[in-house]
């Protein structure tokens, strides 16, 4: 058996390249399997919000860590991007989100209790502070939370800004490349199956997503991961951009505002929906009512993966040698992304898998 790298990684969205170039730095040399094109799957119909007080409960240490030693990691990781010639979007905008009623939104004065605490520097904006900020925000608001480090990428734009970095130190990655099971030697993972025959690694990360619970790819393990579809809208009002991340609108570069997203069980189709359409844009409204006459520039879907318990599984598989996982991460994937990165890489390169254990597919078992 000729080895072709040392880690072949089944997937090309945030988390993979993410991995891939984090791998790529420690002089390993991995290379990425993707079915589509890279970004093609939940990163690039994500609206790349980089806030984890929002999205991730507090409570759960372990995940709430994750993700903020990626939101601590993005700067520096974004100028490593912009270094090889692109330029992931990275906006530190800031997040707000809104207070439209006491009793209704209780949580959003609970939750800033203990972010305040935080020493990001969030802090509460009184209805007065907050027209100052957004001077076209709803009369039905009455005050809002603002976080003000936190940021926004563009999907697409981050993730192949990470597989040229990670192609400049050595990696390849192949495109439009269906992976159709794995090589088998006894218990230990040899390879990945490929249209051109069998690719010899010493490692192997599944990194693919919601397809990662897929049956019959992987032996006999089940990844219990479930598709969860996410629809995103783009809207332009002339002479009009929020100074900030708001609830769910996020401003663009190009000047359109992004309108973010719908959930949807058991979802594995990227078909656009009117329905889910006029939600998004009825939710933009009612945070800036001037949005009512936006134009409709696009819309998009992708498919996250879910798990069980809303943790992300990473980590080797249980009664296989050679072969580990890193899926499951939401919406939270590229959020989450650049810690993933390093945790991973930490257990291919010393083995030790003490910092996963929380995240053990064993948890399911």
């Amino acid at each position: 058996m000729n080895k072709n790298s040392d880690v072949a990684i089944v997937g090309g969205g945030a988390i993979g390249c993410s991995i891939a170039y984090e791998l790529s730095k420690r002089g390993i040399e991995c290379t990425v399997f993707e079915k589509e094109r890279l970004a093609s799957g939940a990163s690039g119909a994500t609206a790349g919000m980089i806030g984890p007080i929002w999205y991730i409960d507090h409570k759960i240490e372990p995940y709430f860590d994750l993700g903020m030693r990626s939101y601590y990691m993005f700067p520096s990781l974004v100028e490593e991007l912009k270094e090889v010639g692109i330029d992931p979007e990275y906006q530190q905008t800031g997040a707000v989100k809104i207070l439209f009623d006491e009793q209704d939104d209780s949580y959003l004065l609970d939750d800033f209790q203990w972010q305040k605490e935080l020493g990001i520097g969030v802090r509460w904006l009184d209805r007065e502070e907050l027209v100052e900020r957004e001077p076209k925000i709803s009369d039905q608001a009455l005050g809002a939370v603002l976080s003000p480090a936190d940021a926004s990428v563009r999907g697409t734009a981050y993730v192949n800004g990470l597989a040229l970095a990670a192609s400049r130190l050595g990696a390849m990655v192949y495109e439009e490349t269906d992976i159709y099971g794995l090589e088998f030697d006894g218990d230990r993972v040899i390879g990945v199956k490929t249209k051109w025959g069998i690719h010899y690694a010493d490692q192997t990360i599944i990194t693919a997503g919601a397809w990662s619970g897929l049956t019959g790819y992987w032996g006999e393990e089940i990844i219990p991961v479930r598709p969860i579809k996410g629809q995103r809208i783009l809207l332009r009002k002339p002479d009009f951009l929020p100074k900030s991340w708001i609830q769910s609108l996020v401003p663009q570069r190009d000047g359109t505002i992004l309108s973010a997203a719908t959930r949807e069980e058991g979802n594995f189709d990227n078909v656009v929906t009117g329905e889910a359409i006029a939600q998004m844009v009825e939710s933009a409204k009612q945070v800036f009512p001037l949005l009512a006459d936006a134009e409709f520039v696009s819309a998009s879907a992708g498919v996250r993966p879910g798990t069980p318990d809303g943790m992300p599984i990473m980590g080797p598989l249980t009664g296989l040698r050679g072969v580990s996982v890193a899926t499951g991460h939401d919406h939270v994937g590229i959020m989450c992304s650049p810690y993933t990165a390093t945790l991973m890489a930490d257990y291919i390169t010393t083995t030790d898998q003490t910092e996963l254990l929380p995240f053990s597919i064993s948890r399911f078992k």
